[in-house]
């Protein structure tokens, strides 16, 4: 496929860099739409904007600079790892006239998801909630990520962090508030997190997180 989402390039950026083969695959569970069954949906199956959940929005850091930093606003993620430097997270819905969705299309409407995200329902994962995006086209199946954010205690301190996880809730990444704590605490293996064989890390940091 000639042109890929932001989803595709930061995830395969991120795996590439963290050394993980590929992200664990499972069927997509799209958020459904009010709106889904009372219209048509949005044209290409884009019906609106998601309203990302607060906790995850801001400007984080992680140790690797080329996956530093990443913005996530109300509905958009903003990424330096790519040539495709942001995208637009939505609500997707079947593409009209077809009864499919865009990510079964094999590559027909890739064109129009460049710039597109898709919303997941929030998974139950490791103990943790996970808000989940994915890229809207044919990648859709092979490619996803899983976000959590919350409070560790590392050294005294209170930090908070946000966690990224491929599908079984497994992190391989992980951002801080600042450039300069991502680089001292970015390799921490934090006891509460469930964390993927490729990601290195230091001993395991004993503590519980803050609520």
């Amino acid at each position: 496929m000639k042109q890929k989402n932001i989803l595709s390039l930061i995830a395969a950026a991120a795996l590439s860099l963290s050394g993980i083969a590929g992200v664990v695959a499972l069927q997509i569970q799209p958020v459904q739409a009010a709106a889904e069954t009372k219209t048509a949906a949005g044209k290409y199956g884009l019906i609106k904007r998601y309203v990302l959940p607060k906790s995850i929005r801001g400007t984080w850091y992680n140790q690797n600079a080329a996956l530093s930093p990443m913005k996530i606003s109300t509905s958009t993620v903003t990424s330096t790892r790519s040539k495709v430097k942001y995208a637009h997270v939505y609500v997707v819905g079947k593409v009209p006239g077809t009864g499919k969705y865009p990510w079964q299309m094999t590559g027909k409407l890739d064109k129009h998801y460049t710039h597109a995200m898709r919303a997941e329902k929030p998974r139950m994962m490791n103990g943790f909630k996970w808000m989940v995006i994915g890229p809207v086209d044919d990648n859709a199946h092979n490619m996803g990520m899983a976000y959590t954010r919350h409070a560790e205690t590392i050294d005294g301190q209170k930090l908070q962090v946000l966690f990224e996880a491929n599908y079984s809730g497994k992190v391989f990444a992980q951002y801080f508030t600042t450039k300069e704590l991502a680089e001292k605490y970015g390799s921490e293996n934090f006891a509460d997190m469930t964390y993927s064989k490729a990601f290195v890390g230091t001993q395991i940091t004993q503590n519980k997180p803050e609520k």
